[in-house]
């Protein structure tokens, strides 16, 4: 997977992209990826993620928001971009002056600062790329093989609920056909519980392929080449893993838990 200094590269130089896909972009246009979003609401996002992430790195509090104070984001679009830009350069240096190992408050819990650097660096890649989008002048970006693996492995780590619920017999297991890594994951029974776990157990019941970058795109529900992703097996099993991933499954009352980190 990536190191640390790569997580970093990520995160300055795909805000950077964010930036330029949407300096000439009406803030008003929507966001393809987003779909209730327009891009404002993108760059007000981006902007909320670096300012708490970044404070919480300089600052290093015990709890998640002792003493931190949200960032007033303009209204002006110049403003914003010009905000993102400096809240991603504060970002980036705290990270880089705390190193990897370093203990930050991560969602409640100390956890070296090279967790909160790879978050960031997906969150990144994967806006950047719903920055593009937004731009109707733009193609976005492909994300390199090597990069949307890991963004995979991120993910499915950062979803993966440790608490006692009753799982399905079988698990699913996900490959990146051209990186050769691959993820085994447990599912919630029950339309309502819409969680997942890793897990190290063998090959499932039902299979998920692709290329890694289509498999990151399909991970998060946005607009891939269903040609090159093939899902087999159990189809309770795949069910419930696309209600665990937050995917679109009917009937629409089924769908659990929303959480921030989907978009």
């Amino acid at each position: 997977m990536l190191t640390f200094a790569q997580h970093l590269d990520l995160v300055a130089h795909d805000t950077m992209r964010v930036v330029g896909a949407l300096r000439r972009t009406d803030p008003a246009a929507p966001v393809p990826g987003c779909p209730d979003w327009r891009v404002g609401d993108l760059l007000t996002h981006l902007i909320e993620m670096n300012d708490i992430w970044g404070w919480l790195v300089a600052n290093r509090p015990r709890d998640f928001a002792e003493g931190f104070e949200a960032v007033t984001v303009p209204a002006g679009h110049a403003d914003r971009l010009d905000q993102l830009e400096a809240s991603n350069h504060s970002l980036v240096a705290a990270l880089r002056a705390a190193g990897p190992e370093e203990p930050v408050c991560y969602f409640g819990e100390q956890a070296p600062a090279a967790r909160v650097a790879r978050l960031m660096a997906l969150e990144t890649v994967m806006h950047s790329r719903d920055a593009e989008e937004s731009n109707t002048g733009l193609a976005a970006t492909p994300i390199p093989a090597e990069v949307a693996a890991d963004g995979v492995d991120q993910q499915l780590a950062h979803l993966s609920d440790s608490r006692d619920l009753r799982w399905m017999r079988t698990a699913v297991t996900l490959t990146s056909r051209d990186t050769g890594d691959s993820w085994t994951v447990l599912v919630a029974e029950g339309d309502l519980d819409a969680t997942l776990r890793l897990t190290d157990r063998a090959p499932g019941g039902a299979q998920v392929s692709a290329p890694a970058p289509e498999l990151l795109r399909w991970l998060f529900a946005r607009a891939h080449d269903q040609t090159l992703v093939t899902e087999s097996g159990e189809p309770d099993l795949l069910r419930g893993l696309h209600l665990a991933l937050g995917h679109d499954v009917a009937p629409a009352e089924a769908v659990g838990r929303s959480r921030w980190w989907r978009r």
